[in-house]
């Protein structure tokens, strides 16, 4: 299976549908994107609540590890994820970056980044991943 067969299967998936993250391949990296919806990702204060924003960070970061370990028929499923909320999101789009820092043969380790639209940082963090002997349709 090719990397963009990956990002249209997980763009495919319950979750991603739902809460309406969207994966593109920009380039060598791969980017989660989401329209805020008052209605569905908004806490009680008036802004996009901490889960949406770690959903787009783990994605992101998560997307650009595979992108490395499926070429192995592997996955990498998240095992920890460490977020730095720096400022709100209240309006608009927020989108996701990440890149795998270390890929080793049981963990990976990546960094990402989640901006606005005017490209503010609005969380960045860290990730742990195992990596598991079963491909994307296994």
């Amino acid at each position: 299976m090719d990397f963009e067969e990956v990002v249209r299967l997980v763009g495919s998936a319950p979750w991603y549908r739902l809460i309406g993250m969207e994966p593109k391949i920009e380039g060598d990296k791969i980017i989660v994107e989401m329209n805020l919806d008052e209605s569905k990702h908004f806490q009680a204060l008036g802004m996009a609540h901490g889960g949406a924003i770690a959903s787009v960070l783990d994605s992101a970061i998560g997307l650009n590890v595979n992108r490395e370990v499926v070429k192995f028929g592997k996955t990498a499923v998240t095992a920890q994820l460490n977020i730095h909320y720096v400022r709100p999101a209240l309006e608009g789009k927020i989108i996701g970056i990440g890149r795998a820092l270390h890929i080793g043969s049981k963990v990976t380790v990546g960094y990402g980044e989640v901006r606005n639209e005017k490209g503010e940082l609005v969380a960045t963090g860290t990730a742990t991943f195992y990596i598991i002997d079963r491909g994307m349709r296994d």
